[in-house]
């Protein structure tokens, strides 16, 4: 017996050790892998144009690939691992299917550009504070999530499409890219999801489209949300446990809930223009008596519970971080104009800010809420004063 294991373990490492390409390798036409291939630091890979590469195994580039207009496909394949990789590392114009993650980035700036990821688990994973380009791709049907943008990375994503994701579009966690614009999120059951203590980046300029949700934030998170149209989703912006964004200068139209806020979330709303929402702001299980009273405890049961109200490693973030400011028992909803009807009516009637609009659900509709046997008062919306004009006109297309 000692020696059949002897023997196992000699031959152990010819198993899964990977093929490794040490200088330039060309590739064209059609292409099999099935065995794992390392490019390593002074090793390139080039890939042809029209070539089909089909895979069984992953590769992982440590030293350049460059392909454009390349296929790359199989039945659950691993993917493709960039690991530190320069700008001299590029992928434009190339299809990738089948991947359990089509493209993991692990640090580096690589370029990915005019791709299509399809029918994978997840189509690009971000991570280690890459500062990867990715660009005018299209992401579609992928089981899990288009883009995951994590660990700290710095990426430029934009002009990108999202559609029919398993999902998520996209998903920032615990990361802050460097420019998240100009994407459109379309047909998904969340648009984008931003989530955690530290992920504050600028979203702008995107489109959300016929979304379960458009845009979701979570777990303190506070980005900045801004300069973009939500347009026929079932919840426009949705924020939910302890999430500030800042919120202006958008455009919310037909949307079946423009604006979803519950669980101790305070944002900022301002400058934004909302034109044949059914229901404006709404706010649900959102209580400042109850955050004050129950807040810190609640979130320090989750991070004992690996729930992850903590963004950062949970000893580095402090309740004070999470903490909410200002709890008056309202969300700031000032300065917004709500369409040519609202605004006619707001203006006829001389309404005062005590007034309960059909159009925002909050406080004055439902005074109160249960939990576990005991009664909250639901905060209430601040809205006026309001703007008698749209803001995004001239701004947004």
């Amino acid at each position: 017996m000692r020696f059949f294991l002897l023997l196992f373990l000699v031959f152990l490492p010819s198993l899964v050790s990977a093929r490794v390409i040490d200088a330039v390798e060309r590739w064209s036409g059609k292409v099999q892998v099935d065995e794992p291939l390392r490019v390593e630091k002074g090793g390139q890979l080039i890939i042809a144009p029209g070539t089909r590469v089909v895979l069984s195994a992953g590769i992982e580039v440590v030293g350049q690939l460059q392909a454009t207009d390349a296929e790359f496909s199989g039945v659950n394949w691993p993917g493709l691992v960039l690991k530190g990789t320069s700008t001299r590392t590029w992928l434009k114009n190339c299809r990738i299917s089948g991947a359990q993650t089509g493209i993991s980035v692990m640090g580096g700036q690589p370029q990915l550009q005019g791709l299509v990821l399809e029918n994978n688990r997840i189509g690009i994973e971000l991570r280690q504070k890459s500062k990867a380009l990715v660009e005018s791709s299209v992401f579609r049907a992928n089981t899990r999530v288009g883009l995951f943008v994590k660990d700290e990375a710095e990426a430029t994503v934009q002009n990108n499409s999202f559609t029919h994701q398993g999902k998520f579009g996209a998903y920032i966690y615990r990361a802050q890219p460097k420019v998240f614009s100009g994407n459109r999120f379309i047909d998904n059951p969340v648009g984008l999801m931003i989530s955690h203590y530290g992920s504050n980046p600028l979203i702008s300029q995107n489109l959300f489209q016929n979304n379960k949700i458009g845009l979701k934030v979570d777990r303190t998170a506070r980005p900045q949300v801004t300069t973009n149209r939500f347009i026929k989703n079932q919840v426009g912006i949705k924020l939910y446990r302890r999430s500030d964004p800042a919120i202006e200068l958008n455009r919310f139209v037909k949307n079946r809930q423009a604006i979803h806020v519950s669980f101790s979330s305070y944002p900022q709303i301002r400058h934004n223009d909302f034109a044949d929402n059914p229901q404006a702001v709404v706010l649900e299980y959102q209580s400042s008596l109850w955050e004050q009273q129950k807040g810190a405890a609640a979130r320090q049961a989750q991070i004992v519970s690996r729930g992850a109200f903590a963004g950062q490693k949970q000893n580095q973030v402090t309740e004070d971080q999470r903490r909410a400011r200002n709890l008056d028992g309202t969300v700031d909803a000032r300065q917004n104009w709500w369409g040519e009807k609202a605004t006619l009516e707001l203006k006829s009637k001389s309404l005062s800010a005590d007034a309960n609009l059909s159009w925002i659900a909050d406080g004055l509709d439902q005074p109160f809420f249960n939990e576990a046997g005991e009664q909250y008062p639901l905060d209430r919306v601040r809205w006026s004063p309001f703007g008698q004009q749209p803001y995004t006109t001239g701004i947004l297309p």
